[in-house]
């Protein structure tokens, strides 16, 4: 009888300490280990009950057994409170029948026993989760990268606390409160993941919208010189109409589908003659925007920089592709020297 004594008496020590985490422990993942507790100490009681045991002591189990299979329902319904009333329940009646049945209880009921059985008992049900934990902070180390890349003002102080105080709880060999800390760290990440997410997403629809911004500059600027080149009214019409679909477009993927369009639209009528060109713009631009967010960097150097690439795109737009080109060599030249001058 003495090992359901400490057995008993280890869980209500664990209640009477835990408190309301025991309700937590059971809504994670290894709840069943509250019922695989309960019905190991429902056996040990029941290899100790003969038909000699006093009627008292058969009631008690029978309640006790009952209050069991309460546990197990309460489990299969994700009922967290019931299960944790019939948990304590079940184990304070077989404690109850240990007291009566074992002369040892007064020995093994000692403060300093129950602690110790206490520490050990735990340490042998719940499983040392520092696995868990590396992983998670893995996780969370890559979501901080992600959240660095799209700028996402997320605060993970809240999850450095959190990890923090798991790592001392298992050194602490406190699993049980390791593991509801790292429930509680999923459940944080959970949300972080959708705040990341969310702008990520912001952020990729304003670039395709800059991007389309600027493709629609090239697009007038292929419209007016189909025109000046004297193309069918056909062609214009049907660049004008994609035009007009890719200004309207506010999905990164419709944005997509309608740059793929244009592009179509531009090889079958053989229109892509300046797209090299187009492309070293964008490249420029880019260049220019760069530069203006270093330090060291005149300021009158970009504002003629800026002219001139103002300059290339009016060639492109009158169709003077050798010009532009020649215009766009000496101006990438003046953007290396002002990067090296730096």
């Amino acid at each position: 009888m003495k090992n359901i004594v400490t057995f008993a008496l280890l869980i209500l020590v664990v209640s009477m300490v835990f408190g309301g985490p025991i309700s937590n422990v059971y809504a994670q993942d290894d709840s069943k280990i509250l019922l695989k507790l309960a019905k190991r100490a429902q056996n040990q009681v029941q290899n100790q009950i003969s038909s000699e045991s006093p009627d008292k002591i058969k009631r008690l189990f029978e309640e006790g057994v009952q209050n069991v299979n309460s546990l197990e329902k309460a489990i299969r319904n994700n009922d967290a409170d019931a299960a944790k009333k019939h948990f304590l329940t079940a184990m304070k009646i077989f404690t109850q029948i240990s007291r009566v049945s074992s002369s040892d209880v007064t020995k093994e009921s000692t403060p300093e026993v129950a602690a110790k059985t206490t520490s050990d008992s735990v340490r042998s049900t719940v499983k040392d989760p520092s696995n868990d934990l590396q992983r998670l902070q893995i996780y969370v180390n890559s979501l901080k990268t992600i959240a660095k890349k799209y700028d996402a003002p997320i605060d993970f102080s809240e999850l450095d606390n959190l990890f923090r105080l798991s790592k001392q709880q298992i050194n602490n060999n406190q699993f049980a409160l390791a593991l509801e800390t790292l429930q509680k760290i999923k459940e944080i990440i959970v949300e972080v993941n959708k705040e990341i997410r969310d702008e990520a997403s912001k952020k990729e629809s304003q670039r395709a919208k800059e991007y389309a911004q600027k493709y629609l500059e090239q697009l007038d600027r292929l419209i007016e010189n189909a025109k000046k080149q004297g193309l069918s009214d056909e062609i214009i019409k049907k660049l004008e109409n994609a035009r007009e679909k890719l200004s309207s477009a506010d999905n990164p993927n419709d944005i997509i589908k309608e740059i793929r369009e244009i592009l179509s639209i531009k090889k079958q009528f053989e229109l892509t003659k300046n797209d090299r060109l187009e492309s070293r713009v964008l490249q420029v631009e880019k260049t220019i925007s760069r530069l203006s967010q270093m330090d060291g960097v005149d300021e009158n150097d970009l504002i003629h920089a800026r002219d001139t690439l103002q300059s290339i795109k009016r060639h492109l737009y009158d169709g003077e592709f050798d010009t532009a080109n020649e215009l766009l060599r000496d101006l990438a030249k003046q953007l290396q020297e002002i990067k090296n001058s730096r």
